[in-house]
């Protein structure tokens, strides 16, 4: 009888609306405010928005792209929405009837809204899923059926404990987290997007920035799924104690890792770009990104290793680029005796200086170390600028160097010589 009733009640709505005047002037109404939105969408799309990008946007690059790629595209929607809202207000004042413009309001709404899920997710996927559920709501809701339907969709349920889950709850669950997953991939891309842009924030800094949206993201869609199923919270206690026995017995690792990766990131003892050195030599590279369980270092040889963070913490670390870039080059070679030790001491230190990488400050030093059973050892130490250019070459052109001035001054660098006797 109710359904009778609403459809009864619907058809004479329906019947006074095309019978009544207020139908012709809502036309008309409808088609003033288009023609406005078309004619301010016009002349901004050609005249103002131009200027805008060319003069006050031209420097900041991010907004630019914003207004290019969102506001520029649903100018003329939102243009649409904003008249038709002044044009509804206007003609509350004077007339009863405005089903007609309330409904198209509603319906530029709803376009305006799924133009812009279909330009910020890069697909149709998520705008054709909104619109198969949020087109038919809404014509429901015109006719006045919406609170039937609802009704008669929650009717059918099941039960999980204290949990009720009807289909129109299923319905709306699905929305939801269409639309909570949307926005929580939208606001998480652009503020990283806005981070890793930024000259003014620290490569660490980003990443600790970027780890803390990740957690707060999840930590909203999370509590939003579970209202939305409208599990108790005080739950959340009971689930919070099974995590941390999971984690005292078999996530451990993990979570050490975890906090081990966020203690770098605050103290900065390595940073990203960081030469380092572990594992007594074994591993040795440039630090290139910061992970939730690892941190990656690229070696010399290409090969990326992904070091647990936890290592950093508990074992030896190097890092060549703490606080500067320089790094010594140490060189131990030995020469005949008889050799003018004077004169090798300076044919090593000028071997040094004249290489462009060998720094002024500290300046190149060169010592005798000891008189071994066939040579006289030397050692030269000099720096180098920029270790993260590497010390293999400028070590390799020192020692030509170092070979050619020797051989030019007749200066022998002896080798071990054996011995070998018969006792037959």
């Amino acid at each position: 009888m109710k359904d009778k009733i609403s459809y009864d009640q619907l058809l004479e709505v329906l019947e006074k609306t095309v019978a009544s005047s207020s139908l012709y002037w809502q036309s008309l109404s409808l088609i003033l405010c288009f023609i406005l939105s078309y004619v301010f969408y016009k002349i901004s799309r050609k005249f103002i928005f131009p200027k805008i990008i060319s003069s006050t946007l031209k420097k900041n690059i991010e907004l630019n792209r914003l207004v290019t790629r969102y506001l520029i595209p649903l100018l003329y929607p939102i243009f649409a929405v904003i008249f038709l809202a002044i044009g509804l207000s206007i003609y509350s004042e004077f007339f009863k009837e405005t089903i007609l413009f309330s409904t198209t309001l509603k319906l530029v709404a709803l376009f305006l809204f799924l133009r812009f899920l279909r330009i910020s997710s890069n697909n149709s996927f998520v705008a054709n899923v909104a619109g198969f559920f949020l087109i038919p709501a809404l014509i429901l809701d015109i006719f006045g059926m919406l609170d039937l339907v609802i009704e008669y969709l929650d009717f059918y349920a099941f039960k999980i404990g204290n949990l009720r889950i009807s289909i129109y709850l299923v319905v709306k669950a699905i929305i939801v987290l269409m639309i909570v997953f949307w926005i929580s991939s939208l606001v998480s891309k652009k503020s990283k997007s806005y981070v890793d842009n930024s000259k003014s924030i620290k490569s660490s800094t980003k990443s600790i920035i970027a780890k803390f949206i990740d957690i707060i993201v999840y930590a909203i869609v999370l509590i939003i799924l579970l209202k939305t199923f409208g599990v108790d919270m005080t739950t959340l206690a009971v689930i919070g104690g099974a995590v941390g026995v999971g984690i005292g017995f078999g996530l451990q690792k993990i979570a050490s890792n975890f906090i081990s990766g966020i203690i770098l990131l605050f103290e900065k003892s390595v940073e990203i770009g960081d030469v380092v050195e572990l594992d007594g030599g074994n591993i040795y590279g440039i630090v290139k990104h910061f992970g939730g369980r690892y941190t990656l270092i690229e070696g010399s040889d290409g090969k990326e290793i992904m070091v647990p963070n936890e290592d950093f913490i508990i074992q030896k670390v190097t890092n060549w680029s703490y606080t500067n870039n320089r790094a010594r080059i140490e060189i131990n070679l030995g020469v005949a005796y008889g050799s003018d030790l004077t004169m090798v001491r300076d044919i090593l230190l000028n071997c040094a200086r004249e290489n462009p990488r060998c720094l002024n400050y500290p300046e190149a030093e060169c010592f005798v170390t000891s008189f071994g059973e066939y040579d006289i050892k030397f050692t030269l130490y000099f720096w180098i600028s920029d270790i993260v250019e590497g010390r293999a070459k400028p070590k390799s052109d020192v020692l030509i160097n170092i070979w050619d001035k020797l051989q030019e001054n007749n200066i022998r660098i002896p080798f071990p010589q054996r011995e070998i006797k018969s006792l037959v």
